[in-house]
């Protein structure tokens, strides 16, 4: 039953931080039609957090709940801040091919 809860909990997790980073990359696109505070991704973010909290809490009680939350998040936060880099360095990669592409065709 606790571990069911913990996985759950991850699920939950995984979902605010996707919620989180795609209500950032809106509000960095679509400046002013999406960055208020009430959008639909910034919710999901906090309520899948709390959701993931209180599973977390209910699992483990509030002390070991809150820690293993803790960790959670941050193990997520942190696996989609290296796959956020991983991808803009290939996106520069490919950029950088074809720009090479270019200058040899102009010389």
């Amino acid at each position: 039953m606790i571990i069911s809860l913990i996985i759950a909990g991850l699920i939950f997790c995984g979902a605010s931080v996707f919620c989180f980073y795609k209500a950032n990359y809106c509000a960095c696109t679509q400046a002013g039609q999406c960055d208020n505070p009430v959008n639909h991704y910034w919710l999901g973010a906090m309520l899948n957090a709390l959701v993931s909290l209180a599973l977390c809490c209910i699992a483990l009680h509030v002390e070991l709940g809150t820690l293993i939350w803790l960790t959670l998040m941050g193990s997520c936060f942190l696996g989609a801040f290296i796959s956020a880099k991983q991808s803009k360095k290939k996106q520069c990669s490919k950029t950088n091919s074809a720009n090479a592409l270019l200058t040899s065709e102009t010389n």
